[in-house]
């Protein structure tokens, strides 16, 4: 694994440029602009499938592809 184990997702618009990031680019993110970025899952939740419907607990979604979620720059302004 090469580090990239930060899958970041807007909260508002789910950009998915910052999939596959590192610590340090995370960081980089948060200083550009990126706020209130909390970590909502593990890279291996994050990345885990299931076979079939049956074996999957019901608060799963394949749509929930990140680990962090946060509002990016272009976003935040509607937390202010």
């Amino acid at each position: 694994m090469s580090g990239k184990t930060i899958r970041l997702a807007c909260m508002v618009c789910d950009r998915m440029d910052f999939d596959g990031i590192t610590p340090k680019e995370l960081g980089e993110a948060m200083r550009s602009g990126w706020r209130e970025v909390e970590e909502v899952q593990s890279y291996a939740a994050a990345c885990k499938t299931h076979r079939t419907t049956a074996t999957q607990p019901k608060s799963y979604s394949v749509f929930d592809w990140w680990t962090h979620l946060g509002w990016c720059p272009d976003c935040a302004h509607l937390l202010d």
